[in-house]
């Protein structure tokens, strides 16, 4: 019985190796397969190759009809038959392991009829090593099951080499939020776990990802009904836009037949910026843990409470957007004007003093400009404060935040360029310095310093990122301080500085942990660059936003133009590219804003959202748009349907595609929180009975407040696979 066992087994391992050799020849054929694929799908005539949004079958007017459970496909299939090497020789091992498991199940079988003739009870007999003279060997049954596991690996990845990657959407789910958006782009570049909403199919051929991110598209300028239940469905927005502007969508209807409505962050009484939500993921239970002990490990650095370990590291300044040092960014130039504190070797460590500073800052033509700079030294003194001189003209003082108007700067000769000089002086090597999110005073002040202490970092909103606490609430939870309370008068930079060094003597005093709540949220490309096979990002922007830095890559744009671009490169270099397209702004009221500095301030953003809502097109609850407007907003839909084209033209085949405006029309809600902040200022200053009632906001007020947020939150979303 031994020799025909061994027979058999002599059989079963020469198979079992016949099967791991075929299964490495896929494995190193299975790039050179991918890439026949896609020259087979680059040089097919079809023309339904180029279109990839079909919900069911285009000859079927029926499928809208179906049960909820049904699925959307959102891409045509592939009907060619693609057979391809790595197929066969998947199929070979499949049939080796087959036969193997059989045979395995036989001699199991066999032996166990066998064990229970002679009563020994002893289970399977191991042959690993035998008296044979030819010194036989087999693979152990570990060997086996980790072999067979593989092998079922490769097959279920072979499986799609030939086959086309689609989405389809479950028509069950209800409407999308933008995390749903979120979480795709990361299930797709990473191995995490399926989602309710949507079926990739062949999800392993998919490497690639582009985000294209277009705010001014909403429900309403494709004629979506948001009170009709299907509307949270996909949608067959084709047949729904028969006029209008959206009818101008020539090439979207080639590539997206369907739509969906999906919805931004946010709470009653506000909308969360679409990027801080879309581009910030939750923390796995592992990174949870990391961060866990990397606190420990700070407080336990920290016993002896010296300021240096509460310092922004390299990469927080990098993700905080701090202008670096170009001893700290090796390959950079120190840019025309700017000026970097000198880099001191010393093989004693030195201490090092604190300063805070705070800037006050003034809209010029040029962008934000710096017109008051502060300095206080550890114990709160004043060391240095001065007015500056614009260098170019001014568009607006922002006195109700800066404090500054025409009078009081009338006089001052001081420049930017004086300013610089000081601070040489006063900050050197050995000095810390101190502000809340210093990022936006070091860049108008053209100043580039190593050692930071940022009060928005080391204490922490109750929210979590992407969100910063404000001064003024850290210093009256903290210091049970009121500032920045001068009303039309503005804020003060000493008594801001002042407030920044208290806060941070208060967390070099209480340590680690203190001001900070549970930080369970990353980067998405932090996220995607831990993954077992790291995943690069470029972010095509000139908009700055949580995370940012985190990516592989950053691309400053100034057109839509110039972002169509820089795609083609971008994407064939790395795994994922978010870009902005602004052309579709107007249609939301804003001038799309392609060059100069972001707004200094969250403040200061809001202020110009605010004032631009009355500046080109009009509420869409006051009466719609005129022609005038309505022109502008078709050219602006041309603009956006020919950059969308071109992008996914020059686009390699099996790239992901989601393209979303991230939330709806803002206007009508920026009024109304234009006027309860203005009500808010008067019953601080004025008796209830001396406001008059068309500045008051009361209960029906509030309520209206939060109608004009939930509309807000309706944005739009497309998918594809080219």
């Amino acid at each position: 019985m031994f020799a025909n066992r061994k027979r058999k087994h002599d059989a079963r391992n020469a198979r079992t190796r016949e099967a791991a050799a075929i299964l490495s020849a896929t494995a190193a054929a299975e790039s050179e397969v991918l890439q026949d694929s896609e020259e087979a799908v680059q040089n097919s005539d079809d023309v339904q190759n180029n279109k990839s949004g079909v919900a069911g079958d285009d000859n079927d007017d029926d499928n809208d009809d179906d049960a909820d459970g049904d699925l959307a496909d959102m891409t045509l299939d592939n009907d060619d038959d693609q057979s391809t090497p790595a197929e066969s020789e998947s199929e070979a091992v499949a049939k080796a392991f087959k036969e193997i498991m059989k045979e395995e199940g036989e001699e199991e079988e066999e032996e166990e009829g066998s064990c229970n003739s002679n009563n020994s009870g002893q289970k399977k007999r191991k042959l690993e090593n035998t008296n044979d003279t030819n010194g036989f060997q087999e693979l152990s049954k570990i060997e086996r099951k980790q072999l067979k596991k593989e092998a079922k690996k490769q097959a279920k990845k072979s499986e799609g080499n030939g086959g086309k990657p689609c989405f389809m959407l479950s028509r069950s789910h209800n409407k999308l939020s933008i995390k749903d958006l979120r979480d795709l782009v990361v299930y797709l570049l990473t191995e995490t776990k399926t989602l309710p909403w949507i079926m990739v199919k062949n999800k392993f051929n998919i490497h690639k990802v582009v985000l294209l991110y277009v705010p001014g598209l909403d429900p309403q300028l494709f004629n979506i009904d948001l009170k009709d239940p299907e509307s949270s469905k996909p949608v067959a927005w084709v047949q729904k836009v028969v006029e209008g502007p959206a009818t101008e969508f020539h090439h979207l209807k080639m590539y997206f037949d369907v739509m969906n409505v999906m919805k931004a962050g946010g709470d009653k009484h506000r909308v969360h910026p679409p990027p801080d939500t879309l581009l910030n993921v939750p923390l796995s239970n592992t990174e949870k843990q990391k961060r866990e002990e990397e606190m420990k490990s700070k407080k336990k650095a920290a016993m002896n409470h010296k300021p240096e370990a509460f310092m922004l590291k390299v990469e927080e300044l990098r993700e905080s957007d701090y202008p670096l040092p170009t001893y700290l960014d090796l390959g950079t130039k120190l840019q025309e004007y700017w000026i970097e504190t000198p880099q001191k070797i010393s093989t004693l460590p030195v201490p090092k003093k604190m300063i805070a500073m705070d800037c006050e800052m003034v809209r010029t033509t040029a962008g934000s400009e710096v017109t008051r700079v502060s300095l206080v030294d550890d114990e709160g003194a004043v060391i240095y404060d001065e007015l500056v001189v614009p260098d170019n003209d001014v568009v607006d003082y922002l006195t109700q935040y800066s404090g500054m108007t025409e009078e009081r700067l009338r006089g001052v000769t001081t420049k930017l360029v004086d300013v610089q000089k000081r601070l040489q002086e006063l900050v050197t090597y050995d000095t810390i310095l101190v502000g809340h999110s210093l990022e936006n005073d070091m860049k108008v002040l053209k100043f580039a310093h190593p050692f930071i202490i940022d009060t928005a970092v080391a204490y922490h909103h109750t929210r979590g990122p992407p969100f910063r606490p404000s001064l003024k609430w850290l210093a009256q939870k903290w210091l049970q301080r009121r500032i920045q309370a001068g009303g039309e008068s503005g804020h003060d930079s000493i008594e801001d500085a002042q407030a920044c060094m208290d806060l941070v003597k208060l967390k070099i005093k209480e340590g680690p942990g203190f001001g900070e709540y549970n930080r369970d949220q990353e980067s998405i490309f932090s996220r995607i660059l831990r993954h077992t096979a790291p995943r690069t990002s470029v972010v095509i922007d000139n908009e700055t936003f949580s995370g940012k830095a985190a990516a592989t890559k950053i691309i400053e744009t100034k057109t839509d133009a110039e972002v169509v671009k820089a795609i083609p490169e971008a994407i064939q270099d790395h795994n994922f590219v978010w870009a902005r397209l602004r052309a579709m702004e107007i249609n939301h009221g804003r001038t799309p804003r392609f060059a100069g500095p972001a707004a200094a301030d969250a403040e200061e953003r809001l202020l110009a959202d605010a004032d631009s809502t009355s500046t080109m097109i009009s509420n869409p609850s006051e009466g719609g748009t005129t022609m005038k407007e309505e022109e502008q907003i078709r050219e602006a839909v041309k603009s956006i349907d020919k950059s969308v084209s071109e992008i996914i033209e020059s686009l390699p085949s099996n790239t992901a595609v989601i393209v979303t405006s991230g939330q709806g029309d803002l206007r009508e809600m920026l009024k109304m929180q234009a006027r309860q902040r203005n009500y808010q200022k008067l019953y601080n200053t004025t008796n209830l009975s001396a406001i008059p009632r068309e500045d008051q906001f009361l209960e029906e007020d509030q309520k209206l407040l939060e109608e004009a947020v939930d509309r807000a939150k309706n944005g739009v979303c497309f998918f594809m696979v080219k």
